[in-house]
């Protein structure tokens, strides 16, 4: 994601402040007056000018370029969106709450700016009811009523309705500016296909910070262990899954003596649920599916390279060929929780939810290299996080446009600085290197187009990312053989998949 600048305009007014003049000029000298204010300010009895810019707001944040006398004369907005437990839509009243608070915030300010007003129509549509979610979407359009103006869904309903042709190519509507730092940068670049875009998401998606997947540290117990905080190494670069590895090694203690591995024993790496091993896959830096110049999707070569089996040997030696490393398949934390394992893989809401009142001294790591030549640390996010679309039945796809560029706009200033900021870096955190690595965990947030079709290439069933997760989950590295037999599934999926996108309008 795009960084703001609030510490670069910081520095700008300081010096403007001093009496340095400072001006934006273009290639042939003269000044372009453009973007920028000049005001006057005497010091010292003398009359210095402070130039200021306008394109940010005073706490130096980029601020949208939508017209300002662009009025909707109080028209209704509807928008269905999914039931999420984490704030995201609709707030009816300001209740203390810092997120809760900065989107209400976030509406009455789109609200007031565009002359509209937003109804919300939530209903289920998590992994369990997605298909009945995007079925209820199917029966409305069919109507032809254009009874939503914009759709909020989760990531795998984004998909079926891309398919089901129900979307409007995002690219074409008025109003939208994807140059801006409000919208995913990787998934603008991953999840354009045939120069078609029909889901989106960045800041407008507080779920997007939330399911953000990291790697925490239990300071305490590394202390005791006498090891080093590996903070400052992953500041430089050099944060790898075989540091993390052998940071974990000999960390375990059969604290209940009962001879066998159990949640009450100690660890050194501890993980729930296989979806948040996509941390070690994608986090080195690899890719499920990816599009072709030509505009087709295709399977990423890195499913079954070397690396992929390397990494799959890596932590099936560490959970199921050692003592040191221990995977459950439910989402329990409470072995972490009570501080029994120096590493946990996590997303954002167990950080947020389970973690806030834990009396353990914990750091932040990003998702671990593959090793010290990768260039970026990498953020998977899991799935359930939303995105946003617009309904091909839409009555003004320009309105739609304008109240989704400045709800995105607005959430940049108001809900991402609350949620991330406020209540990631100081409320739920609680070390000093927390707060520079969660802008690196943010800021290398990626996105695969294989996630939001994962229906159409197998699914919970014979997915390449099912498949992969499998693997360790399961304490096998068959991958080789299964990917053989799976392959000519998965080809001929994703050329189905191709030519259905190919044919949507």
């Amino acid at each position: 994601m795009k960084r703001t600048l609030s510490a670069i305009m910081a520095l700008l007014m300081l010096l403007g402040v001093a009496g340095t003049a400072i001006a934006c000029s273009d290639p042939t000298g003269g000044e372009d007056t453009a973007a920028t204010t000049t005001a006057a300010a005497v010091i010292d009895g003398t009359v210095a000018e402070e130039t200021v810019d306008d394109r940010y707001d005073a706490d130096g944040y980029l601020k949208d370029e939508l017209d300002p006398t662009l009025n909707f004369g109080g028209e209704t907005v509807s928008i269905f969106a999914w039931e999420h437990t984490l704030p995201e839509f609709d707030v009816e009243e300001q209740s203390g709450n810092i997120v809760e608070d900065a989107v209400y915030n976030r509406n009455a300010r789109t609200e007031e700016r565009l002359g509209v007003e937003l109804e919300f129509t939530l209903t289920k549509g998590n992994n369990t009811a997605f298909k009945d979610f995007c079925q209820t979407l199917s029966n409305t359009i069919s109507v032809g009523e254009g009874a939503y103006d914009l759709i909020g869904c989760y990531l795998r309903s984004a998909g079926v309705l891309t398919i089901e042709h129900m979307l409007v190519d995002l690219l074409e509507v008025d109003h939208l500016d994807f140059e801006k730092p409000w919208w995913s940068d990787s998934l603008l670049e991953l999840n354009t296909i045939n120069n078609r875009l029909y889901f989106t998401s960045g800041d407008i998606a507080s779920t997007l910070i939330y399911q953000m997947m990291f790697i925490v540290y239990n300071n305490d117990l590394g202390e005791q262990l006498n090891l080093t905080n590996p903070q400052a190494l992953a500041l430089e670069g050099k944060w790898t899954q075989e540091l993390l590895i052998e940071m974990s090694r000999g960390v375990y203690s059969d604290l209940d003596n009962d001879g066998a591995k159990s949640e009450t024993d100690r660890y050194g790496l501890f993980s729930i649920t296989h979806p948040l091993l996509d941390i070690f896959y994608m986090g080195a830096g690899m890719n499920y599916v990816i599009p072709t110049a030509e505009g087709d999707l295709t399977l990423s070569e890195d499913v079954l390279s070397d690396k992929s089996f390397a990494i799959i040997d890596r932590f099936n030696d560490l959970y199921h060929n050692s003592n040191d490393g221990f995977f459950i398949k439910t989402a329990s934390a409470t072995l972490y929780a009570e501080g029994n394992s120096l590493f946990y893989n996590v997303s954002g809401q167990h950080l947020a939810q389970q973690f806030r009142n834990s009396e353990i001294n914990y750091s932040i790591l990003p998702a671990p290299k593959f090793d010290e030549s990768q260039e970026n640390y990498r953020t998977p996010v899991a799935f359930t996080h939303t995105m946003y679309c617009i309904p091909i039945d839409a009555k003004n796809t320009s309105k739609s446009g304008a109240v989704l560029e400045c709800m995105a706009s607005e959430a940049y200033r108001t809900v991402t600085p609350a949620l991330f900021e406020t209540a990631f870096k100081y409320q739920y955190s609680k070390n000093p290197y927390d707060a520079e690595l969660f802008e690196v965990i943010r800021d290398n947030v990626v996105f695969d187009i294989g996630r939001p079709f994962f229906d159409s290439i197998g699914g919970d069933s014979s997915s390449p990312i099912r498949v992969w997760r499998m693997q360790i989950e399961n304490g096998v590295n068959s991958l080789a053989s299964a990917g053989k037999v799976q392959m000519r599934g998965w080809n001929r999926s994703l050329t189905s998949l191709s030519e259905e996108l190919k044919n949507t309008n």
